[in-house]
């Protein structure tokens, strides 16, 4: 059960569905849905024209949901920034993205973000490191069970140049940097709960024997405290949201609840439907008391409480909170 409980917080993170078919043997049980509902919120009224808005990781699962909810909205014309063309692809497919709203290219490059960036009034970092799960590691684990010996952790590797400090830190620092440079006006960061915590298991993956590799979740913190640092004295704001584990399920169903400091993970459900991150994601681009934030989000358990349709209370929930940041 312990096993279990890692491997799918993990996945929950990550976002495993190369292995789904294998999962229900290791996870008693769990599977990935997928996401069809829709998680409607208030709009401001932004004047005759649409505000730019660059989408990093736009490919992803969540930065696709983000571009998608983007694209329903009159206020925005939606950038996606995208690795491959195969990603491309699926944006089209996925969000009915044009060939002029789709950038491909990698945040390790400035020249690509600076182009990608061009107009743009905000932007939303959806990109993070990925890593692979190693089947040997799934096999093993199934084998142990099957002898009735302790099964283990399975084990991940990330891919070249797509370390944790290569994409969360670098990745995101450039990405700070590019839109400083280019004058964007507010910086949507799309993280993690658990930055609080060294010791998270999220911390251990990809880690080496020698400690080098892993610690998604330093890197994520370190990045948003660059972005803290930089936006207050550039004078563009931010808003950063950490989730807890991601879910793929229809979003607005469920009552969201705002906290900071990773107060959120002690409660027993802990989890959110990433349709509810994006919509998070995109309100922050319209209301008010959204900037200059930090905060976590979860969402509660189905039938508890009331659907969030009303984010100008759930922002208001922070009375003026926001997650701490110790000095670098």
């Amino acid at each position: 059960m312990y096993c279990s409980r890692l491997l799918m917080r993990a996945l929950a993170f990550f976002g495993g569905l190369a292995l789904v078919s294998v999962l229900p043997t290791i996870t008693q049980g769990y599977m990935l849905a997928t996401s069809s509902g829709t998680c409607q919120g208030p709009t401001m009224s932004l004047g005759d024209s649409p505000r730019k808005v660059l989408v990093t990781g736009a490919g992803g699962r969540t930065g696709t949901l983000v571009f998608q909810k983007l694209q329903a909205k009159t206020d925005f014309q939606p950038i996606g920034l995208v690795r491959s063309k195969k990603s491309a692809s699926k944006l089209r497919k996925a969000a009915g993205a044009t060939d002029e709203q789709i950038v491909i290219g990698d945040v390790m490059d400035p020249a690509t973000l600076s182009k990608a960036l061009e107009g743009c009034d905000s932007l939303i970092l959806c990109t993070s490191a990925t890593p692979k799960i190693l089947l040997f590691s799934i096999i093993k684990i199934l084998f142990k069970k099957l002898l009735r010996r302790a099964p283990g952790r399975p084990e991940f590797k990330f891919p070249p140049r797509g370390e944790p400090e290569e994409v969360d830190w670098l990745g995101a620092k450039n990405q700070v940097d590019a839109a400083i440079a280019a004058g964007v006006k507010h910086f949507v960061f799309l993280g993690s709960m658990g930055g609080t915590q060294p010791d998270n298991f999220l911390n251990s993956i990809g880690k080496r024997p020698d400690g080098s590799g892993g610690d998604i979740l330093l890197w994520k913190r370190k990045a948003e405290k660059y972005l803290i640092q930089q936006a207050n004295s550039h004078g563009m704001s931010y808003t950063i949201v950490h989730p807890g584990g991601l879910l793929d399920k229809p979003g607005g169903q469920q009552e969201l609840v705002f906290d900071v400091d990773d107060v959120l993970l002690q409660r027993t459900t802990r989890s959110i439907p990433r349709e509810d991150v994006a919509e998070v994601c995109v309100q922050a681009l319209l209301q008010p008391k959204a900037k200059n934030v930090a905060l976590d989000v979860i969402a509660e358990a189905v039938g508890t409480g009331t659907p969030t349709t009303d984010f100008s209370a759930l922002f208001d929930s922070l009375q003026n909170r926001s997650c701490a940041y110790e000095s670098p």
